[in-house]
């Protein structure tokens, strides 16, 4: 048998195998590495580009930020002195921009641009509702644009950033046509009152003033009335007492300050408790065709919220509104008469006054004015006697108006102001027999032909006279300026005059001697002066010959952000 040879046995082969496929797989496992390598490079770089480029995109959105904040501010700031003018709106704007880390760079790297104009959302489109040029409407608005170059630090070349905000400010005024009170008695007041409420108030005159200068918020009427906007509170129908209790709940709320307030209160519940007899509905808010309370010109019916009424105005115009186009009614008591104890004086509401609220200047589409009071349009007859001595008398005065031409706040409430412009109403006048007899409201104005009787003597008239005449209109010139306090301001010449100047050149004599008849004329003349016929009309809202504005109040509007 040969020498023992060595043969490798089955489990060493199998480890032979597998050695050589492992020196076999070596080359192929380091190339995938190198691979794995390469991926993870590009991902991480990807990562790290990424990361940077937000960097850039965090530092253009902070820097976005801060010139929203900028232009914000400016524009706040800008549009609390637009009223004076756009200058100087733009330099408060430039100013407040510098005073907030802006620097204007000369080469155009940040720049601030400024246009002053109206927001309104009736005439400016969407979404801004904001024009630049407006030409004949007041400026309520400011526009501020500043843009700076953001360099990038890894993207690329430097980005122009820009920011636009637009702020709104709105200037309101309120007035009515009306009478300083003081030109009257409390007699004269109640009397009036009375006769259009049904009513038996005997009220002092101080009492009627100092609710006169009382001030109600449109804010606080909404509250009163339940409703959470303007508009709501336009469309809302009441009758009298129920306007009276509005107004009673909207005072007790008040944040005006009113030294009178507990007086004021208790002079319009006395009112309210004197049993109104007005059932009439009509909306707060005057609408084409429907009389109401007050008309509103403002773009934005919101802004008006601040905006103030006196209650004895509106109490005043809601009882004309309740009688309109009614018979006339007899207003003769609480008139002292002096002389003339047994004249007897009617007075027939044919359209009745409006409150105004609002923005002054013009519609530019329509060219009207934006806020603009009407004055009531009023038949009076009179039937005026002394002695043996008669005059009937019958006067029309048509609707007049005034209107808010501009308004100026600024940071003092003491230099602030409005100036409000007016038409003073035609008036016609006429004695003659049976002037002194009412007709239908709705027939028109006409003043019969036949001569009245002034003296008759065994029953033969030896004085006549008869007077067809009319008070042409007359604009305000200039207008009237009033401080943002309010007040009273007059023009023209009254109705009292022309009247007692047409009795004294009509008369007609017939055997007696002329200086006999005047000096016997003397005390009706001097009675119808006492009557005090043009505060008692302008108590009315009428403006015939001589126009009485009673502002009540400008506010000026906080600066708003809209856009």
């Amino acid at each position: 048998m040969s020498p023992e040879r060595n043969f490798p046995t089955l489990s060493g082969r199998k480890r032979a195998a597998a050695s050589a496929r492992m020196r076999a797989v070596r080359p192929s496992a380091a190339r995938r590495q190198r691979g794995s390598i390469v991926v993870m490079a590009a991902l991480f770089l990807t990562i790290a580009v990424a990361a940077l480029g937000a960097l850039d995109v965090g530092n253009v959105f902070f820097a976005r930020r801060s010139l929203q904040r900028i232009a914000d501010l400016a524009a706040l700031a800008g549009v609390q002195t637009i009223s004076g003018g756009c200058g100087a709106a733009s330099a408060s704007a430039t100013a407040n921009a510098a005073a907030n880390g802006f620097s204007i760079d000369a080469s155009g790297a940040a720049t601030i641009t400024v246009a002053c104009g109206r927001w309104d959302t009736k005439t400016n489109g969407a979404p801004s509702y904001f024009a630049s040029t407006n030409a004949g409407a007041p400026l309520n608005a400011l526009q501020v644009t500043v843009t700076r170059q953001i360099p990038y630090f890894f993207l690329g070349p430097v980005r122009t950033v820009s920011a636009t905000s637009t702020a709104q400010a709105t200037n309101i005024g309120a007035f009515s046509v009306g009478t300083a009170l003081a030109q009257l008695q409390g007699g004269a007041v109640n009397g009036l009152l009375n006769a259009l409420l049904g009513t038996n108030l005997d009220l002092s005159l101080v009492s009627y003033e100092s609710l006169a200068n009382a001030r109600i918020k449109i804010g606080d009427l909404m509250a009163a009335a339940g409703v959470g906007t303007v508009d709501q509170l336009l469309a809302t129908q009441v009758d009298v007492p129920q306007l009276a209790h509005l107004m009673l709940t909207a005072l007790s709320r008040t944040s005006i300050a009113d030294a009178n307030l507990q007086n004021d209160m208790a002079t319009l519940q006395t009112i309210l408790d004197g049993g109104i007899s007005d059932t009439l509905t009509f909306p707060l808010g005057n609408m084409a065709g429907t009389a109401g309370l007050f008309s509103l010109g403002v773009s934005n019916a919101q802004s008006a919220v601040d905006a103030t009424i006196s209650p004895l105005d509106a109490l005043i115009v809601a009882a004309e509104i309740a009688h309109a186009g009614q018979p006339a009614i007899d207003i003769t008591t609480g008139l002292n008469l002096g002389a003339l104890a047994s004249a007897t004086v009617k007075v027939q509401i044919v359209e009745p006054p409006v409150l105004a609220v609002g923005e002054a200047g013009r519609d530019p589409t329509t060219q009207a004015w934006r806020t603009e009071a009407s004055a009531a349009q009023v038949r009076l007859y009179l039937k005026l006697a002394v002695d043996n001595l008669s005059v009937p008398i019958s006067i029309e005065a048509a609707q007049g108006q005034a209107w808010l031409e501009s308004t100026n706040c600024t940071s003092s409430q003491a230099s602030s102001n409005s100036i409000i412009g007016g038409q003073t109403g035609i008036a016609n006048l006429c004695i003659a027999d049976q002037a002194a007899n009412p007709q239908a409201a709705s027939q028109a104005f006409s003043c019969p032909t036949q001569p009245a009787t002034i003296l008759e003597v065994a029953g033969i008239p030896v004085v006549t006279a008869h007077a067809s005449t009319s008070l042409t209109g007359n604009p305000i010139d200039p207008p009237l300026t009033f401080a943002a306090s309010g007040g009273y301001g007059s023009f023209g010449t009254g109705i009292g005059e022309a009247l007692t100047n047409a009795l004294s050149s009509s008369l007609q004599v017939d055997g007696i001697d002329v200086s006999i008849v005047t000096s016997a004329l003397e005390p009706l003349l001097e009675g119808i002066a006492a009557i005090r016929i043009d505060p008692l009309l302008q108590l009315l809202g009428v403006q015939a010959g001589v126009t009485t504005i009673h502002d009540l109040s400008l506010t000026c509007g906080a600066p708003k952000l809209v856009y």
